[in-house]
């Protein structure tokens, strides 16, 4: 979409958005939600999307900001000069495959990034593909390509960029995305239009089951009420913002729907969320058995890949860490690949 037509209140995804707004606002006053402290603070920053004008709507990748932390300043054309990091972290990961899996950021809605071989990269980019690596590297996502119609569970999904990247690495595979009702509205509006040939329907106001759509949208709040068994659950970097009630909470949810496999990008701890007091590692094993996968030196946050290359004393210094860590229950204050499967 160019600049000339933002403001063009006859486009599918705002016609969508007038369509779906009362249906959110209602959710977003339901007094059943219940949030963390961080994330209460957080949504204070991006209400106006329930009064957005036609213009937000249309350019909504520019605002996910609030829930991702991507900007697209960093990626425009003065910027160029930080791309060939993103094109060398690129390449370092693509060292841990033999395949290329990579899913680029789609243009659309604003869709950004620094253009690498006719693909848009950003740092969400290099994250999703990331999990996707640890995903393959397991064997997980070859098992799940072959059940018949995977039902993939995923929790704080927020403007769907992961679910994006797993619809286009799983084969016909349904979605049940669970969120809080205020960042429910940005996944629904982007895969409605990403994916306009499959079914977008919101819990209890458009479907009462995924048999009725191919993405079936709940409110956190309600996913108590979903029925139904579960070949994957994902989730990254919300776990470690919520109260370890909640974490709980999915974790037996999950479960208890039969979820054969877990997979957890999060750190154990957050030094930013006083609610979340077991680690997250912790409570998945509570009905997972877990692995842990490494794959690089740094986080999905590091762009940079020489910091890769650890110093002997950094490696020293990490070991110390990880033994220090062990007299205090494991803590982990690093983002971490782990894979569950069901006990």
């Amino acid at each position: 979409m160019n600049k000339k037509n933002l403001s063009n209140q006859n486009t599918e995804v705002y016609k969508n958005y007038l369509r779906v707004l009362p249906f959110f606002k209602e959710l977003v006053f339901d007094s059943s939600n219940s949030i963390s402290n961080y994330w209460s603070e957080e949504i204070n920053g991006f209400e106006y999307i329930f009064e957005a004008s036609p213009s937000i709507i249309n350019n909504l990748r520019h605002h996910c900001h609030h829930i991702t932390g991507e900007l697209p300043y960093e990626y425009r054309d003065h910027h160029n000069y930080n791309a060939p990091k993103f094109k060398s972290k690129l390449e370092l990961l693509n060292t841990l495959l033999e395949e290329d899996i990579l899913v680029p950021e789609p243009n659309i809605l604003g869709g950004f990034g620094h253009n690498i071989n006719g693909k848009l990269i950003n740092k969400d980019t290099l994250k999703y593909h990331e999990s996707l690596i640890a995903l393959k590297k397991y064997g997980l996502l070859n098992e799940i390509n072959e059940i018949s119609n995977p039902v993939i569970c995923e929790i704080g999904a927020g403007w769907g960029g992961f679910t994006h990247c797993l619809t286009e690495s799983i084969n016909n595979s349904k979605f049940v995305i669970v969120d809080l009702a205020e960042t429910l509205i940005f996944s629904y509006l982007y895969l409605s239009e990403l994916y306009p040939n499959k079914e977008v329907k919101l819990f209890n106001y458009e479907a009462s089951s995924l048999n009725e759509c191919d993405f079936l949208l709940m409110p956190s709040s309600k996913f108590i009420d979903f029925e139904g068994e579960i070949d994957l659950t994902v989730n990254l970097c919300s776990f470690q913002e919520m109260t370890s009630p909640q974490v709980e909470e999915y974790i037996k949810k999950v479960s208890n729907q039969k979820s054969k496999f877990i997979y957890s990008l999060n750190r154990d701890l957050n030094k930013n969320n006083a609610d979340l007091k077991r680690s997250v590692s912790q409570i998945i094993s509570d009905h997972y058995e877990i692995n842990f996968i490494k794959l690089l030196n740094i986080t999905y946050t590091d762009i940079n890949p020489l910091n890769n290359n650890m110093s002997l004393r950094k490696m020293i210094k990490s070991n110390l860490r990880k033994i220090l860590n062990k007299s205090s229950e494991n803590i982990n204050f690093s983002y971490q690949h782990i894979i569950g499967k069901i006990k």
